[in-house]
């Protein structure tokens, strides 16, 4: 990344007031329990991303949407919800039914007292949205009659925020979170060998979903197509001293690549950067549901 850019990634969901029940076709004694939560992963260069969050808006694939609204607002460090940690939103009773898209409703208008990103000199930036209507998730799940669902906002903020030149101090933060479910996800943790870390060296790894041979880095202008772009990617942290360690959470079953570069601060989301090379590259890794598996990078 370019070193004026920051990112950061996030957002959450709902309940429902009994003036909308109809829209999921349900009465009252159609209601399921859901439980959703926030959670985000380290991001180099900042101390704390803090998001006043005011509600949320799920709507049915009936197109009526539920909202609700939070008595008092709930603002979250994203920041301190990484690794397996998560802030709750909401754990109660909802309406029963298929729903297509959440709308996550927060107060961030660039203005720091709302919602803010802190460097690390100390330096503190308002965060503000694209969209003045919130974020929103276009993810389709079902809430069970009598049924509960658990369900997780991941947000990757190494892609959400950006700070562009002549914006300042004002930084964007962007819709890049993914909607997944606590009881079918696992996760990919392990550390980096020293030697991997010279002086000078900016480290980073970056996870791909399935075997990637020729792994690149974030690059927003890429085709969907491109088997090779990165799925999300991690700032290793040294808990004291090294060695460094890194996680991955809420990952879907299937296989994935890992691969380790000294170049992250070079890496510009929105273009390819030649000078992002990767080696170690481990592929071949199997994550299975509700299990971690452990992958060092010697």
């Amino acid at each position: 990344m370019a070193s004026h850019t920051r990112q950061l990634g996030f957002y959450a969901l709902l309940a429902a007031t009994a003036l909308g029940l109809a829209a999921c076709g349900g009465s009252t004694a159609d209601m399921g329990q859901m439980k959703l939560a926030v959670a985000d992963a380290p991001v180099d260069g900042a101390q704390a991303v803090v998001v006043k969050f005011t509600g949320v808006e799920l709507t049915g694939n009936g197109g009526n949407p539920y909202t609700i609204t939070f008595s008092q607002p709930k603002t979250i460090d994203l920041l301190t919800q990484s690794g397996t940690a998560s802030a709750v939103l909401f754990d109660q009773p909802i309406p029963a039914g298929k729903y297509g898209q959440i709308r996550l409703i927060v107060v961030a208008d660039g203005d720091p007292s709302n919602s803010y990103m802190t460097l690390s000199d100390g330096t503190m930036h308002g965060l503000q949205v694209p969209d003045t209507n919130g974020f929103k998730l276009v993810s389709g799940f079902t809430v069970p009659t009598s049924g509960v669902v658990d369900y997780t906002i991941d947000f990757d903020l190494r892609k959400a925020i950006t700070c562009p030149t002549g914006q300042a101090p004002v930084c964007t933060l962007k819709p890049t979170e993914k909607l997944v479910d606590n009881t079918t996800v696992g996760n990919i943790q392990g550390q980096v060998d020293n030697t991997l870390v010279p002086n000078g060296c900016i480290p980073g790894v970056y996870l791909y979903s399935g075997t990637v041979t020729a792994p690149e880095d974030m690059d927003s202008t890429a085709a969907s197509s491109d088997t090779n772009q990165p799925q999300a990617s991690k700032v290793p942290v040294a808990n004291s001293q090294p060695p460094y360690y890194y996680q991955f959470t809420f990952l879907p079953p299937g296989t994935y690549t890992v691969a380790f570069t000294c170049q992250a601060d070079l890496d510009n989301p929105d273009q390819a950067d030649s000078a992002v090379t990767f080696n170690p590259v481990k592929s071949a890794i199997t994550v299975a549901a509700k299990q971690t598996v452990t992958v060092d990078i010697p």
